[in-house]
């Protein structure tokens, strides 16, 4: 604001400086015209007098020939800068040459008083004229001058102070009446250029307007191309994971129904639990894509948890049960600290994939002989389940976005596994229940992992 102000101001002040100068170069065009042709007429009336007879007109022609040559001069550069400093030099000339004239023309005419009063006359010319200089000190000086050469004539010619003191009265209300008249073309200047101006932003702020809607219209333009782009990317993403979950749950059925052949034809023993361990295998590969799938649902919030009662502990024993050969070929201690009488309310196959993708986080992290707990209890904010490990602690700068889209720690983007999917819909799952998942500092487990759920 205060710059667009300073912008109004300066501008204002150069449209005005620009205006009164033409002003001021358009009058003294006219001052120019004016003397050329007033000293032309004069010098030609003067000829005339003197040729015919009237010898007290010979001091004029001699003086007003040089004069007609300033004159025309003056005209000829009108219209170039330095007719403005010409201008204000052209006064002081024009009371010399009156005076000069008068002075010549006292002593050889019968009437010197006539003469006197003659030349009161030719002196508010010049103060007239030397108005069209549209400057106050230009007139004033050249009253003052005109007062001085104008009481010197009169006392030369013998007439009394009383007149000499209405001859200054005169001309300086001559001067006056230019001064107010200069003033009136000033605040005519200012007007005009106000208004032009104020026209010229009315005409900014309007294309400022214009330009600044266009922009905004070609920029809404844009954003609906890339929505529309964003929409059928989205269109093709969705029909791909489909495809692709159909292509990989095909396999995986199949797998699944020849595991669950072996199980019930194996006789215990090695074999038999090794088809078991792969059923398990299966069961979370079918929970990894079913967590693809889910993961669009539950950002549009068209995933509702299918809440019903169900044992914490249980929850976690079949999670361990799950990822025990995964434990036990790292040499990893996987543990359940929970009381099976403790009851949740919430979706089993969701918290179920919540706490397995928990849990198989930790015995990625875990070190070789380290420890995995699942664990589960109450506080005063209501149920909760951890997940915690002993391996080396989440970096505080990592935390705030763990549970971000595609976040993925060092040694998964290191070894290239994983796609930071699993915290992420662990995150949403934890959210669609009304719960939160965070990382917490626990006492002898550097990284824990907690589900809190409101109570029923």
């Amino acid at each position: 604001m205060d710059s667009a102000l300073g912008w109004t101001h300066s501008s204002f002040d150069d449209s005005l400086a620009r205006a009164v100068d033409a002003q001021r170069r358009s009058v003294l065009g006219t001052g120019a015209a004016v003397r050329l042709v007033g000293a032309t007429l004069f010098l030609i009336l003067t000829t005339t007098l003197w040729l015919t007879g009237g010898e007290d007109w010979s001091p004029y022609p001699l003086l007003l020939v040089p004069y007609v040559g300033v004159a025309t001069v003056l005209f000829v550069v009108r219209n170039r800068p330095e007719a403005s400093w010409l201008g204000i030099v052209q006064s002081p000339v024009d009371v010399a040459l009156v005076y000069g004239l008068q002075h010549l023309a006292l002593p050889i005419s019968p009437f010197p008083a006539g003469v006197a009063g003659f030349s009161l006359g030719l002196f508010a010319l010049v103060v007239t004229l030397s108005g069209l200089a549209l400057r106050p000190t230009v007139v004033y000086g050249t009253a003052a001058l005109s007062s001085v050469a104008q009481a010197a004539l009169m006392r030369e010619a013998g007439v009394g102070w009383g007149a000499v003191v209405i001859a200054v009265v005169t001309l300086m209300m001559v001067a006056a009446v230019k001064h107010y008249g200069t003033g009136r073309v000033r605040v005519l200047a200012v007007a005009l250029t106000r208004a032009e101006v104020d026209s010229a932003l009315e005409a900014r702020r309007f294309q400022e307007v214009e330009e600044a809607r266009r922009i905004i219209a070609r920029m809404l333009d844009e954003e609906h191309e890339k929505n529309d782009e964003l929409r059928a990317l989205q269109h093709d993403k969705e029909l791909l994971t489909q495809f692709l979950v159909h292509d990989l749950r095909s396999p995986l059925s199949a797998l699944t129904m020849t595991l669950a052949w072996m199980e019930q034809e194996l006789p215990q023993g090695h074999l038999h639990e090794s088809a078991r361990t792969g059923l398990a295998v299966t069961a979370r590969l079918d929970r990894m894509i079913t967590d693809m799938m889910d993961v669009p649902r539950l950002e549009q919030g068209r995933l509702e948890p299918r809440k019903v009662p169900l044992d914490m502990g249980r929850l976690l024993e079949d999670v361990r049960r799950s990822l025990e050969n995964v434990a036990r070929a790292r040499k990893l201690t996987l543990d359940v600290v929970a009381p099976r009488t403790l009851a949740l309310h919430g979706d089993p196959e969701l918290l179920v994939r919540v706490v397995e993708n928990l849990a198989t986080n930790a015995l990625r992290y875990a070190p070789t002989g380290g420890r995995v707990r699942l664990e589960g209890g109450t506080d005063a904010q209501g149920a909760w389940l951890a997940v915690r490990n002993d391996g080396p602690p989440i970096p505080g700068e990592l935390r705030a976005r763990l549970f971000d889209k595609y976040v993925q720690g060092d040694q998964e983007r290191d070894n290239r596994r994983g796609y930071g999917l699993g915290l992420y819909f662990s995150r949403l799952a934890a959210e669609a229940h009304g719960g939160t998942l965070s990382v917490e500092d626990t006492p002898d487990w550097p990284t824990s992992f907690v589900l809190r759920l409101p109570t029923a």
